[in-house]
């Protein structure tokens, strides 16, 4: 087998987005695309009122129907548990496809990650591997094989893309820094400390007050402030957040969403600092920030503010960072292998 051949894929399933980097282990760069991590098994109904995502898919993990990558939530599992539930297989059966179109239904090495309190488990990790590995009837008659699977902490990706774009971080930053690596998620904010080239998974972590609860916030506020409107949709909230809209429309009008951000963050953030200083004062000062994840907008400058002589250092695509630095993982794991 040529080194042609072998096709890697980053895969990052979050909460809110589905984040794909693939590519050949001769490509400088794998080819990078987002989806909304939205899926419903639920039958198609009142299509005439639905507009259809020009990406939705329908794909049939353990023989159900989902359909994933639609414009609208349909379901949710925020907890945990969410790297062991269909909704996570049907996003990954539709990875599977995305990553494969046009290609080989082969693919050497998969990596992709769990929350870093999740990916501290031995056990989760190999449990995620054995899901992912083998092959897979995404859809009737459609087959793709995983021959390797990896999985990553959040936030070493992350890592991995910075280390591999010229210009941002130096082998002398790796080898003197203590490096603080911030991954602002829908349901979770994760951590990775890194000292003189070294993961401390000591001083890594994650925090619930993310993206999500950010949104509940500015709903409670709406909702206490213009009762008369009645009950707002999350969904609404977080679509304008992942498009980068300014307003949102609630039914009633267009919301201004930098207002209620600006009122909303300091404390759900500030209970985040806190904890990044608590946990990162026993390795000393932090020289290098690097920032990344989708909702990296919301944490940068409180965290710039409490962190005031540390460089920060931001992916050139915060949203995909992690399944940037997971496929060159892939290609770093398969190259050494192969030596």
């Amino acid at each position: 087998m040529t080194q042609n051949s072998h096709f890697i894929v980053g895969l990052d399933i979050g909460y809110s987005n589905v984040k794909i980097a693939c590519g050949n282990t001769q490509s400088f760069e794998p080819s990078v695309s987002v989806y909304p991590a939205y899926a419903t098994a639920e039958p198609e109904t009142d299509v005439a009122l639905t507009k259809k995502s020009d990406h939705e898919l329908k794909v049939y993990p353990h023989g159900n129907e989902w359909r994933v990558f639609t414009n609208r939530v349909g379901h949710r599992e925020l907890h945990d548990k969410y790297h062991t539930s269909e909704m996570y297989m049907a996003l990954f059966y539709g990875s599977l496809i995305k990553a494969t179109s046009g290609r080989s239904n082969i693919i050497d090495v998969l990596v992709t990650g769990l929350p870093v309190r999740i990916a501290n488990s031995d056990d989760e990790r190999q449990q995620l591997c054995k899901l992912f590995t083998g092959t897979h009837e995404v859809a009737p008659g459609k087959f793709v094989t995983v021959k390797e699977v990896v999985v990553l902490s959040q936030g070493v990706g992350i890592m991995n893309d910075v280390l591999n774009r010229d210009g941002l971080i130096s082998d002398d930053d790796i080898e003197f820094s203590n490096i603080l690596v911030i991954d602002p998620g829908y349901f979770s904010m994760d951590y990775v400390t890194f000292s003189r080239g070294d993961r401390k998974r000591e001083f890594s972590g994650s925090s619930l007050n993310a993206t999500s609860v950010i949104i509940d916030e500015i709903i409670r506020t709406l909702e206490d402030e213009f009762p008369e409107e009645g009950t707002q949709e999350a969904e609404r909230i977080e679509t304008a957040f992942r498009r980068g809209d300014k307003t949102f429309n609630n039914g009633f009008r267009n919301v201004e969403i930098q207002p209620l951000v600006d009122k909303i963050t300091p404390r759900i953030v500030g209970t985040v600092v806190a904890e990044l200083l608590k946990r990162t004062r026993s390795i000393g000062p932090v020289h290098i920030i690097i920032s990344a994840g989708g909702g990296s907008r919301f944490y940068d400058q409180s965290i710039k503010d409490a962190f005031k002589n540390a460089r920060v250092i931001q992916s050139p695509n915060p949203v995909a960072s992690n399944a940037i630095g997971y496929w060159h993982y892939g290609v770093e794991e398969l190259n050494s292998n192969a030596q």
